[in-house]
């Protein structure tokens, strides 16, 4: 697969996808690469990601990890050939769920604080706390379920026309 040509406007999109993923704690190189495979239509190996966004391929190895670890990337083999390629999932749930599983844990920390010595206005922070996490991870699990919903029903009415 040839490397891609970048384009003013690709270049642009790559830089604004990794600012707005700085805050949810993706280094520069890790929200560019991501931005990178969505902006592609095949998956891409580490030399083209590396060659195409000027980072050596130690660097491009590390953030591509960093997003098959998280759910945003997938890895991929090639038959008969060690080549590894990265493309983004066709579902794109992974963070959230794990954001979910995190608002779900602290949760349970909130709740183990109860049988604890602790102040009043202590107490009811972490309840109204636990409270907001779990909406939010109700929230999160719901658009995630509803997704799931949608693609099924797309996918029957594909294999009826198809």
């Amino acid at each position: 697969m040839p490397n891609i040509n970048l384009s003013p406007s690709d270049e642009t999109f790559l830089d604004a996808m990794a600012m707005l993923m700085a805050p949810w704690g993706w280094p520069r190189p890790v929200g560019r690469i991501y931005a990178y495979l969505l902006l592609r239509e095949a998956p891409a190996t580490l030399d083209e990601i590396a060659a195409d966004l000027g980072m050596s391929k130690s660097n491009a190895s590390v953030a591509a990890r960093t997003l098959e670890h998280c759910g945003s990337a997938r890895r991929q083999g090639e038959p008969g050939s060690r080549r590894i390629y990265y493309s983004v999932p066709a579902e794109f749930s992974g963070p959230f769920i794990a954001k979910a599983e995190l608002l779900d844990r602290q949760v349970r920390l909130f709740a183990g604080q109860r049988d604890r010595a602790i102040p009043a206005t202590v107490a009811e922070r972490f309840s109204r706390l636990g409270g907001f996490y779990t909406v939010m991870r109700e929230a999160i699990e719901g658009v995630i379920a509803d997704q799931a919903d949608a693609q099924g029903r797309k996918d029957r009415a594909a294999s009826f026309t198809g």
